[in-house]
């Protein structure tokens, strides 16, 4: 019994002192994104944002947790039917959780992997009326990789510039260029 004590409290010990040399990282970006492959055939240039979480193992070597929010509006105008107009848009939310390699203090590589929610909207007008038919969202497997760049504005937070490939299920693919401020907030 004493053994089983004695090795429960080493265990305690290590794991605090592993995890009390590690960082947590929150923080927010602006996100640009271009439709590649077939996806580009249907949409247009999209924008959004993310919420970012990361949460640092060694100076080397992070986890990351992003979910965002993307909106690629139809590549045409707008299409005439039966007397109506439609306009398109697919808005995407993926929610990724990654990895980041750390290769200098400024530059990093991302891998990512996750589920995107996919959802088809249409705008629908005529002269008389306005409605918005919207379809249901649909999980599809989603994942990335990347690079960026670090910079530390204060003590106690940084600007991140992220170029990220993402493949999405069913080729909606795109790329997209992130520009965010995380908070250190073991600095704070």
């Amino acid at each position: 019994m004493t053994k089983n004590c004695t090795l429960l409290i080493i265990m305690i010990l290590l794991s605090i002192s592993t995890f009390s040399q590690s960082r947590f990282n929150a923080g927010a970006s602006f996100n640009i994104g271009f439709p590649a492959s077939s996806f580009s055939n249907i949409a247009k240039t999209g924008i959004g944002g993310s919420a970012i979480g990361e949460f640092a193992f060694s100076k080397q070597v992070s986890a990351t947790l992003t979910a965002s929010y993307q909106n690629f509006p139809g590549k045409s105008e707008g299409v005439a039917y039966q007397g109506k107009v439609l306009d398109f848009s697919v808005n995407s939310i993926p929610v990724m959780a990654g990895i980041r390699y750390y290769f200098s203090n400024e530059f990093f590589g991302t891998l990512e992997a996750g589920v995107d929610f996919l959802r088809v909207s249409a705008d629908i007008y005529d002269v008389y009326n306005n409605e918005k038919i919207s379809t249901d969202y649909q999980s599809k497997f989603g994942g990335g990789i990347g690079i960026g760049y670090r910079y530390i504005l204060a003590e106690p937070s940084v600007f991140e510039l992220l170029g990220n490939y993402q493949f999405v299920e069913d080729d909606f693919n795109s790329f997209a260029i992130k520009m965010g401020v995380l908070i250190l907030l073991d600095n704070i």
